[in-house]
């Protein structure tokens, strides 16, 4: 069919005329018809409420699962990723779980592993991420090929498939995307290798790590974390001192993140290997990397980390901006309880020459809470005698308890015989 016999459906899509679309995309008899309708609704992008969002993702849905032509289904798949990826979502949910009511023909295979040789993109596609959603580690052989599809699509749900699988068997292939031109395909094939969390899946995430291209080494870095682990600490830490910013504030986000997912049981010890690793290293700017994160609206269990990281500078350097002072006073008055108590216990220990004078402006603001002003006033009249007494005494205090890590703290408030439950004192709630 020529293409002027679909010209009007363009007039149509200028129009932002939706539905009208949609009626040729269900109703049409000629396949070129209906092909071109799916095509230009994933083109749109008009602000559609809700209903009639649900009626086009409902029919492109039908439409790639029933319509008699490879075509017309391929371009409505396409159309679901553009528009909507959670109908492409339950496509694929449905076909993992083998739920499609009298499969088409395109759908009547022994594996869903066939689907990855069809000859349309969008088939491989939906085939990977639901290789991927099944977990059957037969389709890994399949998958690995897909992680070299000529399609950007294919590659991506590849590699986030081999993720969730987690076989060893994929790592090269995944390794081979890491510098790949397609910036989500080089995102997933990191976090694949992350998820498969094994000594050679770190190797293999190293060279990325240390490219030469900014973009190659942020992705790596920023992936890191997954492994649940401290293996790939080393990296961090060379990261630490690489010489785009982007990259040295990627690892100490990263670090930060390790830092939360550590087990409540092992929190102690993974705090002291990673600031022992971060300190033996010297990292040139890691204060004010953790002051640029900190300034963003960050959830809990980031400024937490960050704080304690941040006094753990604090008390390790000589020289560190005037800025960090300033915002571990400021944390004083921090909702998050465990927050403020790292910053109350750096704050006691930290022999700067300014800080009482600061400490008296912060209690002159008429903003502070009345836990804060508490805190602030325990650290001025501790900073302030002159013979400051022991850690002990200072652990000791009946009026507040000195904290090095989220278990510490808990621990202190059980022999404390405290029967209250915050967010602060739960260990679980302090590594989220």
């Amino acid at each position: 069919m020529r293409e002027g016999d679909t010209a009007f459906l363009y007039e149509l899509a200028r129009d932002s005329e939706e539905l009208k679309l949609l009626e040729y995309l269900t109703d049409a008899e000629k396949p070129i018809i209906r092909y071109r309708a799916a095509e230009l609704l994933g083109g749109l992008r008009t602000g559609t409420n809700s209903q009639s969002e649900e009626r086009i993702g409902t029919a492109l849905l039908r439409t790639a699962k029933t319509d008699e032509s490879d075509d017309v289904r391929a371009a409505a798949i396409d159309a679901m990723y553009l528009r909507d990826e959670g109908y492409l979502e339950r496509l694929i949910e449905e076909v993992a779980a083998g739920e499609v009511d009298d499969p088409p023909e395109w759908m009547d295979v022994d594996r869903v592993t066939d689907w990855l040789a069809a000859d349309q993109p969008e088939f491989r596609m939906v085939a990977a991420a639901a290789v991927g959603r099944i977990g059957d580690d037969t389709g890994v052989p399949a998958l690995v090929d897909a992680v070299a599809d000529a399609d950007v699509r294919v590659r991506t749900k590849a590699a986030e498939a081999c993720g969730k699988i987690g076989d060893p068997r994929a790592i090269d292939a995944l390794a081979s995307r890491l510098d790949d031109p397609q910036n989500q395909v080089r995102r997933a094939a990191a976090a694949a290798l992350a998820s498969i969390g094994t000594r050679r899946a770190v190797e293999a995430l190293a060279p990325a790590a240390r490219s030469d291209t900014e973009s190659v080494r942020v992705i790596a870095v920023g992936e890191l974390d997954r492994f649940g682990s401290l293996e790939p600490l080393p990296l961090l830490i060379e990261a630490l001192e690489d010489g785009s910013e982007l990259v040295r504030r990627t690892a100490t986000r990263t670090i930060l993140e390790l830092l939360a997912n550590a087990p409540a049981e092992r929190s102690h010890d993974v705090r002291h290997e990673v600031a022992e690793a971060i300190f033996d290293a010297s990292p040139p700017d890691l204060a004010a990397q953790l002051l640029t994160i900190l300034r963003g609206n960050q959830p809990a269990y980031i400024r937490r980390n960050a704080t304690w990281l941040l006094g753990r500078v604090a008390e390790n350097e000589r020289e560190y901006p005037d800025a960090v002072v300033d915002y571990l006073i400021r944390a004083l008055d921090d909702e998050d309880e465990l927050t403020a108590k790292f910053a109350l216990s750096t704050l006691v220990e930290l022999e700067d020459p300014s800080l009482l004078e600061r400490l008296r402006e912060f209690l002159d603001r008429d903003d502070v809470s009345e836990a804060a002003t508490s805190r602030a006033e325990f650290v001025r009249k501790k900073r302030a005698e002159a013979n400051r007494p022991s850690r002990e005494a200072v652990t000791n205090s009946v009026e507040y308890t000195y904290v090095s890590d989220p278990s510490d703290y808990t621990a202190k408030k059980r022999e404390r015989g405290s029967d209250s439950s915050t967010d602060a004192g739960d260990d679980s709630d302090s590594n989220e």
